[in-house]
């Protein structure tokens, strides 16, 4: 029997390393694809989500605002790229929407080509994983290991912005 697409995409994403092609063929079932044009936010800082989103094919860029914001600001020309995403490693984003129903985005997202994503909504991902504890188990120590990697980065960044900055201000 050949394996459906969606499976074998589900399967080279880091979100869901581990898992055989029974259980990526449940995960598959609750995901719905979606496509944007290019230049088109995806998520947007700030706003409420619940969903997270796998990058299928195209490449996003991650941004991320330089001033505070309040509520109804539009994106600011000081965002500041944080990265820039290409469906080649599956990255996923928006996972934190599973952990925290009230999450707000963290980042904004916009699309830099055309991109397709696979989308699983927080109550479809939760039936499932109470329905089945190795996807949920997988899943989410898949997720905590690639936040913990996430915040390890972060802080040496930030370890590294104090430092130029306390630097600057001693002149």
């Amino acid at each position: 029997m050949k394996t459906p697409t969606a499976v074998v995409d589900l399967g080279r994403t880091p979100i869901f390393s581990g898992l055989g092609e029974e259980k990526l063929e449940k995960i598959a079932s609750i995901v719905k694809v979606r496509e944007f044009p290019s230049d088109q936010i995806v998520i947007k800082e700030g706003e409420s989500g619940d969903s997270v989103f796998i990058l299928l094919s195209g490449e996003v860029e991650v941004s991320k605002s330089l001033v505070l914001r309040w509520a109804g600001a539009s994106v600011d020309p000081r965002d500041k790229s944080l990265t820039r995403l290409s469906s080649k490693s599956y990255p996923f984003f928006g996972e934190m929407s599973l952990f925290d129903k009230q999450s707000a985005r963290s980042a904004t997202v916009r699309t830099a080509t055309p991109c397709k994503f696979a989308v699983i909504n927080l109550v479809d991902f939760v039936k499932l994983a109470e329905s089945d504890y190795e996807i949920g188990y997988r899943t989410l120590l898949n997720i905590a290991w690639v936040l913990s990697d996430r915040l390890n980065k972060t802080n040496n960044d930030l370890l590294k912005v104090t430092t130029a900055l306390g630097i600057a201000l001693e002149k």
